[in-house]
């Protein structure tokens, strides 16, 4: 299970902890709700509010000046992050 809070995702069952990244202007932030409003591949809008379930794709990405693997997490639904 994943839960993503604010931009933070945390999977409890793995232990990881890492970042989402969206660009500035394809999401609303809701600090008050504590949710975030980003566009589904058929343009609308869907809200993911703290402890909601979603699905990652966890991937290695290769640092190109170390050399060192990093984990890499994209939100996969109920949005892509990847398109954003």
């Amino acid at each position: 299970m994943a839960r993503l809070e604010s931009d933070q995702l945390q999977l409890d069952r793995l232990g990881l902890e890492g970042l989402i990244t969206f660009s500035k202007d394809s999401h609303d932030h809701d600090a008050e709700q504590y949710r975030l409003a980003v566009p589904n591949p058929e343009g609308e809008k869907v809200d993911i509010s703290v402890f909601d379930t979603v699905v990652v794709d966890i991937s290695l990405e290769k640092d190109k000046q170390t050399q060192r693997s990093k984990v890499k997490m994209t939100l996969v639904s109920p949005a892509n992050s990847e398109q954003l």
